[in-house]
């Protein structure tokens, strides 16, 4: 009968340590297409921080070595892309660029916003990729999933260790 308790303690708190990494893990990944003939491709993989801010890393097949290329977030599609950035990236190096901008990741989904990246500083007007920035995340808008809440799982969690200690306290009674 212990080991029965034990068991559903383990997986009460395995449960609750599961739901809060699914929550930490919201992100998404979209396809940057090559612009102009650049023979440069890749993804972008935006993940929430937090409730307000978006980690946004920047992998580029083709990319020439050693030149900065500017990335930045704008609003609209790939096809009608506002000119102007709302959001600066740091620049592509070697086909890599990490960067955390403050704005929430439910609020890039919300409407059209799309990557850039250009073909370097002194060439800014040629873009070599870009990718609309569209899809869902699970759990969506930043928050745990409506089906699995973490403060069900806590609840559960503690009403399983409570069945843990009474069914320890059963045994010093009855043994």
């Amino acid at each position: 009968m212990r080991r029965w308790f034990l068991a559903l303690g383990g997986v009460l708190i395995a449960l609750l340590l599961t739901a809060s990494m699914v929550a930490a893990q919201q992100s998404i990944t979209i396809t940057l297409s090559q612009q102009n003939n650049s023979g440069e491709s890749g993804t972008a993989t935006l993940t929430a921080v937090g409730t307000n801010q978006t980690r946004v890393v920047i992998q580029l097949k083709g990319a020439p070595a050693n030149v900065a290329q500017p990335a930045h977030i704008h609003e609209g599609t790939c096809a009608n892309l506002n000119p102007v950035p709302k959001y600066p990236l740091n620049n592509v190096v070697n086909g890599m660029s990490d960067t955390t901008v403050n704005v929430a990741l439910s609020d890039l989904l919300a409407k059209p916003f799309a990557i850039n990246v250009h073909k370097s500083a002194q060439e800014i007007q040629t873009y070599v990729a870009c990718g609309n920035i569209v899809g869902s995340v699970a759990p969506a808008t930043g928050q745990p999933r409506a089906t699995l809440g973490l403060l069900p799982v806590a609840l559960a969690a503690v009403a399983g260790l409570g069945l843990i200690a009474a069914g320890l306290g059963l045994r010093r009674v009855r043994g």
